[in-house]
């Protein structure tokens, strides 16, 4: 039991130390792209990226978590049949984000995706030929090691993206940005675990079991890239593309605490609880808990700060032309939490092998958005279409919290409290900001917000 809670604190502490420095890394990032290039150049990529990611994340079947959570997942023949699958999975992407590349420019009316397309999704060819090490550093509980190479890999990568933006300041900085990052991530993962050299390999068994466990994964990711991604792809068709580029920026920011969280899930909370299935659930709940609740703790605090002041560092950081996203900003964060809360709840219920509660709480988000989205917008415009993203997010935790409840793996009153006490925080925060004069984070809201609803 010792070894397991040190692990969990190492890999907590390691994971959150290398996910700040990453997240930094992108903001900076970000904030450096912004005054290189123009809004309408993030609005173009924001609907490129979403559909290769659709097309990704809808051919998922967890091969990943499959190696993670398979008893047989150190087995060269299971981890080559798991790298075979994945590197035939990437060709067909390619392929079929070939065809659909005339349509979807089409659909957005914009000539220039024809051409970006195939290269953008051609990163996902180079993901199949991506060594499968990292999963088994996960299995393997070596969390640090791996946090480690992602942090220098995101080092390299933010560099180059800048660089090229510098040098030639238009779309295709971001093109082959995007194509180098992910030109190094598949070139270092061949020398994370020099044992493992993967080798095309089919077993029919172990491809068998790797398809049926997928099966609800694939469900999952299928509903998670409709929930994640149709507020962009909706948007997209309904507001000009200078404000979908800063919407964009807006809506990666308030991601960053939710990706942080997916990643501690993926990284830490997946891999102990799939690898300790021998354990009682009540001994793995006692075991979870206090650092559970720490990290909720100390993220419901961030959140409170971020909050109280995300408008003024984007006005000291942006140009006027991104000034829209002070407004967007602290509204988006407060679905964030929510996201936090979910994401950690499902890395919970795949850890004890239940990916349905994860399908069907993305099911209920992206019902709730394909409903609202469209009359919210049309009647508040982009503020309205926030305000549902935020339900959505908070839609999404109840049949995760349910599940929970169901397999007697709670921890709801946590969430609770933690919430209740983050949001306290905030209303302090915000009482104190506005007795100093500097008003509240909400002030500059556009209660008129219809007024961008429409081309």
């Amino acid at each position: 039991m010792k070894i397991s809670i040190d692990y969990l604190l190492r890999g907590t502490a390691s994971t959150i130390a290398a996910d700040g420095v990453t997240q930094a890394l992108r903001l900076v990032t970000n904030v450096a792209l912004a005054r290189l290039l123009n809004p309408e150049l993030f609005g173009i990529m924001l609907i490129v990226n979403s559909l290769r990611t659709g097309i990704e994340l809808i051919s998922d079947v967890g091969i990943g978590q499959n190696i993670i959570y398979h008893k047989n997942g150190n087995e060269p023949n299971f981890y080559n049949t798991a790298w075979t699958l994945q590197v035939i999975r990437g060709i067909a992407i390619w392929l079929l984000a070939l065809a659909a590349t005339v349509p979807i420019s089409k659909f957005y009316q914009s000539p220039i995706i024809v051409y970006i397309v195939p290269f953008t999704a051609f990163n996902m060819v180079l993901v199949g030929f991506t060594s499968i090490s990292p999963f088994l550093l996960r299995k393997r509980l070596q969390i640090t090691k791996l946090n480690a190479f992602e942090v220098v890999a995101s080092c390299i990568s933010s560099a180059v993206f800048v660089l090229l933006a510098y040098l030639h300041p238009n779309i295709w900085s971001l093109v082959f940005g995007g194509l180098f990052a992910t030109v190094i991530t598949m070139a270092g993962s061949y020398f994370l675990l020099p044992d493992v050299k993967p080798r095309f390999h089919l077993s029919k068994r172990f491809a068998w079991e790797i398809l049926h466990f997928g099966k609800w994964i694939y469900l999952s990711t299928m509903v998670y890239f409709l929930a994640t991604n149709f507020d962009r792809l909706y948007l997209a068709k309904v507001i000009p593309l200078e404000l979908l580029g800063v919407y964009g920026i807006a809506r990666a920011i308030s991601d960053l605490a939710g990706m942080a969280v997916m990643r501690l899930g993926n990284y830490v909370v997946f891999p102990f609880i799939a690898t300790h299935a021998q354990m009682t659930r009540s001994e793995l709940c006692e075991q979870l808990a206090p650092p559970r609740v720490r990290l909720l703790g100390i993220a419901a605090l961030c959140f409170a700060f971020s909050i109280a002041s995300i408008d003024l560092v984007i006005k000291l950081l942006y140009d006027q032309r991104y000034h829209a996203a002070s407004w967007m900003l602290p509204v988006l964060l407060v679905g964030s939490w929510f996201a936090v809360l979910a994401n950690l709840n499902e890395a919970t219920l795949l850890g004890l092998g239940k990916p349905l509660y994860s399908a069907v709480g993305n099911g209920v988000k992206f019902a709730f958005l394909l409903i609202g989205l469209p009359l919210s917008v049309r009647s508040y415009g982009v503020l309205g279409g926030i305000f549902i993203v935020i339900l959505a997010e908070f839609s999404r935790y109840i049949p995760l919290f349910v599940g929970q409840r169901r397999e007697q793996f709670s921890f709801g009153r946590q969430d609770a409290l933690v919430t209740l006490g983050g949001f306290a925080m905030l209303g302090l925060l915000e009482w104190l900001r506005w007795m100093f004069g500097f008003g509240t984070s909400f002030e500059s809201l556009p209660i008129a917000g219809h007024q961008f609803g429409h081309n």
